[in-house]
């Protein structure tokens, strides 16, 4: 099995906390080569004494044992110029979500992409998510009956003017997994909503699509404290609910990387009539499959990418669509999406 050779540029808690800790698991297909970073000492924390320390973006590109580059740059402004200088130089790129701040820019990296025809993906590892497969196994069963809406809610502890799309981004990338048809309109809501992206707040929005199901977002910090105990802390906070004619099943968040064994755990499925089956051989075979894990077979054995470009520009297109809903206090029409793809996965 031929290795993955992967550098960074950016180095930051994220890259320590998730990136290093998910490819060490996977050393038979992936090998850390290095870190890049305008902070020389992020880049030496992130590196430790086992990886290469890069000393400028040129030492970076020009680097010949290097096969992909996560680019895991803050602020989220600086996504596009670093990634157009390494697709430029023809490098295959991981990009951190969200991809930019504009689809503008997103569509200017695709095309560059198809120029250099370099593989090219952003980090929506949510797409993996266990509780997100859950919920269109759900779906896929019928055991619901005909699907008719389903919540996708993320509560967080926040009221200031932070990054709205940086945390909805994940929902709205899940949503457009869920229901693949074409985005029709789109009602939105944030807290500050003439504020840009980065800045708006928390909010929520209203999905509707040319086939049912309607999506409902939710981003909105949860009540921390409760007058009485319950015994059920995440009762009120589903990840997800499929809300069906036959069936309610709603499934808890079940952490960034996926475990098969908490498929079985109680706790985290919740159902109104009768208990989901989560035993169907084609659902339960890909159950310990993350991210990296898709990546690498398109990498290696080009299989279609867990998340394209596309997917990730018009989730993008759709956080727009939510925050202008929000500053005209009305529904507005899905323009400018980009269509769905064939050979979808997940």
């Amino acid at each position: 099995m031929k290795k993955c050779n992967i550098s960074f540029c950016g180095s930051g808690n994220w890259v320590r906390n998730y990136h290093i800790p998910e490819l060490e698991k996977r050393q038979d297909r992936f090998s850390i080569r290095g870190f890049y970073d305008v902070f020389p000492e992020s880049a030496a924390l992130a590196a430790g004494e086992k990886y290469h320390v890069f000393n400028s973006m040129n030492e970076l590109i020009s680097d010949s044992q290097t096969d992909v580059i996560v680019v895991a740059t803050k602020p989220v402004d600086t996504h596009f110029e670093t990634t157009m200088r390494l697709l430029e130089a023809g490098k295959n790129v991981i990009l951190e979500k969200p991809m930019t701040y504009s689809v503008e820019q997103c569509d200017t990296l695709i095309a560059k992409a198809k120029e250099k025809k370099v593989l090219f993906t952003v980090n929506h590892n949510l797409r993996a998510s266990l509780a997100l497969r859950c919920a269109l196994e759900v779906m896929h069963q019928g055991h619901a009956g005909e699907i008719r809406c389903v919540e996708i809610t993320s509560p967080r502890s926040w009221y200031d003017k932070i990054d709205f799309s940086n945390y909805a981004v994940h929902m709205v990338d899940q949503a457009l997994a869920v229901n693949r048809s074409p985005l029709k309109e789109v009602t939105g809501f944030t807290v500050h909503p003439d504020e840009p992206l980065s800045s708006c707040g928390y909010g929520g929005a209203l999905l509707r699509f040319e086939e049912g199901p309607v999506i409902m977002l939710s981003l909105s910090p949860a009540p921390a404290k409760r007058a009485n105990e319950d015994p059920y802390p995440f009762r009120g906070y589903f990840r997800f609910k499929v809300c069906g004619t036959k069936d309610t099943v709603g499934i808890c968040d079940m952490n960034h990387i996926p475990s098969p064994e908490q498929v079985t755990d109680k706790t985290n499925c919740y159902f109104d009539i009768a208990e989901p089956d989560f035993t169907r051989p084609e659902f339960a075979g890909n159950l310990g499959k993350a991210y990296y894990d898709f990546f690498y077979e398109s990498w290696a054995e080009g299989a279609p990418l867990l998340v394209t470009p596309e997917e990730a520009r018009n989730a993008i297109r759709c956080v727009e669509l939510i925050t202008e809903s929000a500053r005209l206090n009305k529904t507005v029409e899905a323009v400018n999406m980009l269509p769905g793809r064939e050979d979808f996965i997940i």
